[in-house]
């Protein structure tokens, strides 16, 4: 999965990359599950110090900096090297096996299916993740901690041959939206950086953004949106902890998903306008939309969303 280069990064400089990384993903968004687990490091022989003296000075200058959702030698979780066989979408795939492969963290526009036509930027992000294998068409796969979607897609972080975290090129492309589902939250802050500097210059299906006002909500906003209204108020019973947005759409927090939310700074979002994602649905109570969130990085204060 990783040149001779990234060899070098990984001997050198991890040991306190990893330290940046796991701050990023804890300080990124507001949650209390945990990252990485730390794991012991030795100190670099001398040998190794003696091997630099024989590496051109200019290939280290060279090696692209490493991202914070890269894979590294110290990656807990199973990894694979597969090879793609067909690109369904922006972000599903099928391997020589025949397995079907989801791309954890993220949602690209959907294809047109049915009598439903595509979402604009579909066709682009399709072609996008084709192109990535035009040349190569392996991929290492990290997978995640929870192994299957409902429609029994396999889950997995994608990678090219350099190291490239598939993720985040749709991300720069504007091609793609994040979206983080426990357990499966590793990389969550990362993505959302990448996501909000598309945004923020506008890239992609970010020129015409399309946020969704609560209020205005109607039947054709059936799936994956991003949605901005005020918190009316919150309830809570034993089913879960909920949202009232613009008297128009709840938002449920069921109590599995609760340990990984600060609850004081949830009820701090009372009477705040807030930007929330995930999928709409339709709703048999008062209100008639309805957002399951999982996550706290599927709903944040719209001043900490907005571009500045």
């Amino acid at each position: 999965m990783f040149s001779k280069k990234g060899a070098i990064k990984r001997l050198f400089l991890y040991p306190w990359m990893d330290g940046m990384q796991q701050g990023a993903r804890d300080g990124g968004v507001a949650m209390s599950v945990g990252g990485m687990q730390q794991r012991a490091r030795t100190a670099v022989s001398p040998y190794l110090y003696l091997f630099l003296l024989f590496i051109p000075f200019s290939t280290l200058l060279a090696a692209p900096s490493a991202s914070p959702c890269s894979a590294s030698l110290y990656d807990d979780g199973p990894s694979e090297t597969a090879t793609v066989r067909f690109i369904y979408d922006g972000d599903t795939l099928q391997l020589d096996d025949g397995r079907k492969i989801r791309l954890i963290g993220i949602n690209t526009p959907e294809i047109a299916h049915k009598r439903r036509a595509a979402e604009p930027f579909a066709i682009e992000a399709k072609n996008a993740l084709k192109a990535l294998f035009k040349k190569d068409k392996h991929i290492t796969l990290l997978h995640g901690p929870g192994p299957r979607d409902h429609y029994g897609r396999t889950l997995a972080h994608g990678f090219l041959a350099d190291g490239l975290n598939i993720q985040t090129r749709l991300l720069d492309l504007g091609l793609a939206s994040v979206i983080t589902i426990p357990p499966n939250t590793r990389f969550a802050a990362c993505y959302l950086e990448h996501e909000h500097e598309a945004r923020c210059h506008r890239t992609g299906l970010w020129q015409d953004p399309g946020i969704l006002a609560a209020s205005g909500l109607n039947e054709k906003n059936i799936g994956f949106h991003l949605v901005q209204g005020r918190v009316k108020s919150i309830t809570t019973n034993d089913k879960g902890i909920w949202l009232n947005i613009d008297d128009t759409l709840t938002l449920g927090i069921r109590p599995d998903n609760q340990p990984l939310f600060d609850i004081k700074n949830l009820y701090d979002m009372e009477h705040q306008r807030i930007t929330v994602r995930g999928w709409i649905n339709k709703s048999k109570k008062s209100r008639p939309y309805y957002i399951r969130v999982r996550h706290p990085a599927s709903i944040q204060l719209s001043r900490h969303f907005n571009c500045s």
